[in-house]
């Protein structure tokens, strides 16, 4: 087998992806899952244990391509604001920044979720004036009632892209995942009217980007091929991430490079995983918002966050598609074609699965995000 059969065969294993996705996936990753685990909390002076913690918790949101874009500036005692880091923004695939400050919604909901496991509610006042400015949110954490819930719910939560079932996912189940969330979270079975739209209108819009050549590079450059840049950067995709396993796995991360990912092949079997991907599953949810304004993108990210957070229990996976928001024309006539006002901004992939596995995507030190 010469070095393009093997590329071809890896991607058909599931390393190909789709690019700009506010996801990453793993499955049976014991290594990075290894690495995650042991790199204990540090202490950084001037910040209590109980703020350490809760801000690692956050740090486990789902970001595009696992960058991990948030910071926060310590400002007084439980007193933060929550920023971005510039040099984390995805340019090709979010020139706006729309999805940037979804996943900074995300990360404020793990945020408020955590400070409640740690006895604490937190006080969250949108700062930002529109998606490029240097501060977002500012938090305040005022000693309450400590929730009912564990730690463990966000630690655990994952993005899974392969092994969905077509079940068809139950109503009670639906409403679990929507809760109060009822004109902002929608579900489209797979062979509904919707559903059959955005199976199709994904590929498409997948098959474009994936030919775009900034955007295949962007993915390139956050792709951590071997162990020394995932232990360096802490950030980014990793063949963990992507699925791979075994001999596949470590051919990757000894011989694979950035150029790689710019190659036909992997365009082609990208193509091809996603046309698998589109059939495979129970169906869609959508979150919607009645604007784009920053603190309709920050609640947008808080409502997806707080359903993903409550799918687990139900067995039910997550995986992220925002190809069809990134692309045109797909991206304008999404609301219009699902009969909705105002913006769309996430469309999930859901199913059942039979069993859940570790997350093992890369987190920074707590350290590398806090500003004193």
């Amino acid at each position: 087998m010469n070095r393009r059969e093997f590329i071809k065969t890896i991607c058909a294993g599931g390393i190909a992806l789709g690019v700009g996705a506010v996801s990453y996936s793993w499955l049976q990753m014991e290594d990075e899952a290894t690495m995650r685990l042991g790199c204990p909390l540090q202490k950084i002076p001037g910040v209590s244990e109980d703020e350490i913690k809760i801000i690692y918790l956050a740090s486990l949101a789902p970001s595009g391509h696992n960058t991990q874009p948030w910071m926060i500036t310590i400002k007084g005692p439980k007193r933060w604001v929550i920023g971005s880091d510039r040099k984390r923004w995805l340019p090709a695939v979010d020139p706006d920044n729309r999805e940037m400050m979804l996943s900074i919604g995300a990360f404020i909901e793990n945020l408020s979720v955590a400070a409640g496991i740690q006895g604490y509610e937190a006080e969250i006042d949108i700062l930002g004036k529109d998606n490029f400015s240097p501060e977002i949110a500012e938090v305040r954490l005022i000693k309450g009632k400590q929730i009912n819930i564990s730690e463990q719910v966000i630690k655990e939560r994952r993005t899974i892209r392969k092994h969905l079932l077509n079940t068809p996912i139950r109503e009670e189940d639906i409403n679990h995942l929507v809760g109060s969330n009822k004109n902002a979270v929608f579900y489209y079975p797979l062979n509904s009217n919707e559903g059959s739209y955005i199976r199709q209108a994904n590929l498409l819009a997948n098959k474009a980007q994936v030919y775009r050549e900034d955007a295949q590079t962007e993915l390139a450059q956050w792709i951590r091929w071997s162990k020394r840049e995932a232990s360096e950067y802490c950030n980014g995709l990793t063949p963990e991430s992507m699925e791979m396993e075994g001999i596949v796995r470590w051919y990757a991360q000894h011989f694979f490079s950035k150029d790689d990912v710019l190659g036909k092949t992997f365009k082609n079997e990208t193509i091809k995983l996603v046309e698998e991907q589109v059939q495979n599953c129970a169906g869609w949810l959508v979150v919607k918002s009645d604007s784009s304004t920053v603190t309709d993108l920050i609640n947008a990210g808080r409502v997806l966050q707080s359903a993903w957070l409550r799918a687990r229990e139900k067995l039910i996976v997550f995986h992220p598609m925002t190809q069809i928001l990134e692309e045109e024309p797909w991206r304008m006539e999404l609301t219009k074609e699902l009969g909705h006002r105002g913006n769309i901004q996430f469309v999930i992939r859901i199913g059942y699965i039979a069993k859940y596995m570790q997350p093992v995507s890369l987190r920074m030190p707590v350290s590398k995000i806090i500003v004193m």
